[in-house]
């Protein structure tokens, strides 16, 4: 009889164990779908080292191509509380906080090195705080997802070649003041539905890094990529302010620990495959124009950022002062 019971005790404490280890379940979703993506193998190296260092008590299951929805959807149920995460960029998040916008604004960074300088200093800080109190938590703020350009059926060297080209941009205020300013008719889409939108016409042009094309198979549809390199993106990654306070100190500190030691990683990855997606795509058949009229891009971008809604005046240059400390 007390071999059974002291059997039952062992049993109970087993299930228990079994319980507690997995205390919390996160999705993680992005608009991306292919594997070898750098940004979708950063996603699942993240899940590992958080499964493991946390002892199983925090599982993230990677949701890939929208699995969950579009992206703006997606983060307003993060907002909501939703127990995901959200890999997203600050085009999206200045729909939350608008000076957000400018972090993801055409020609915002001289070089990667200003950006380091950017994240770590006080304005951020500021901005992300601002992001915090709105129900949405940055615990990845800086992996480079990638330099975009415009890929289209004719070559673009200058924003003139851009007046009345319909262009898939994401669901960004300041991508539709940018390509607005260019002359564009910039129509927002989810990534998902690029590849139909430019086969079938309802897109002239769409605009992206050189994986994210590669990936989607848009070489499919189009022949001509322009290196305008108008935008370096940084993916954000975001969770509920609500769920990320809710969890145990130790666990926040592991996500975020965490996600500065893979945003060096995702960073340094992009950069090693940024060339290898550009030859792949040449290879396919592709035309790179690289004769692009930088300049001229440059000065036509200036006045996107007094056009996005609701952005503080003179945000632009204390992100540049910031930059430059």
């Amino acid at each position: 009889m007390k071999t059974l019971i002291a059997a039952a005790a062992m049993a109970a404490l087993s299930f228990c164990g079994i319980a507690n280890a997995q205390e919390y379940s996160l999705r993680f979703s992005t608009s991306q779908v292919n594997p070898n993506e750098p940004i979708i193998k950063a996603m699942k190296t993240y899940a590992e080292r958080v499964g493991e260092r946390s002892g199983g008590r925090i599982a993230i299951t990677v949701m890939t191509g929208d699995q969950l929805g579009a992206q703006k959807k997606v983060n307003e149920m993060v907002m909501s509380g939703a127990s995901l995460l959200s890999a997203t960029d600050y085009g999206q998040l200045g729909q939350f906080v608008p000076d957000l916008s400018i972090l993801a604004g055409p020609y915002v960074y001289p070089d990667l090195a200003a950006t380091d300088r950017l994240f770590a200093s006080d304005l951020y800080k500021d901005l992300s705080g601002k992001l915090e109190a709105r129900g949405i938590k940055i615990i990845m703020p800086n992996g480079l997802f990638g330099y975009r350009h415009i890929i289209a059926n004719k070559p673009v060297r200058s924003p003139a070649d851009l007046a009345g080209v319909t262009i898939r941009v994401p669901s960004s205020p300041i991508m539709m003041a940018t390509f607005g300013n260019y002359g564009a008719r910039p129509t927002e889409l989810p990534w998902g539905d690029v590849y139909n939108a430019l086969q079938t016409g309802v897109v002239d042009a769409a605009e992206g890094p050189f994986g994210s094309i590669a990936g989607a198979k848009l070489n499919e549809t189009r022949k001509v990529i322009s290196k305008t390199g108008h935008q370096i993106m940084f993916t954000a990654w975001v969770a509920s302010s609500q769920f990320f306070n809710s969890l145990p100190e130790d666990l926040q500190t592991i996500l975020l620990e965490e996600g500065q030691t893979i945003a060096k990683e995702l960073t340094q990855m992009t950069l090693e495959t940024d060339d290898a997606y550009a030859k792949q795509l040449a290879a396919s058949g592709v035309e790179i124009v690289t004769d692009v009229d930088i300049p001229s891009f440059i000065e036509a971008s200036r006045a996107a950022y007094e056009k996005v809604p609701n952005i503080t005046p003179g945000i632009y240059d204390q992100v540049q002062k910031a930059m430059a400390e």
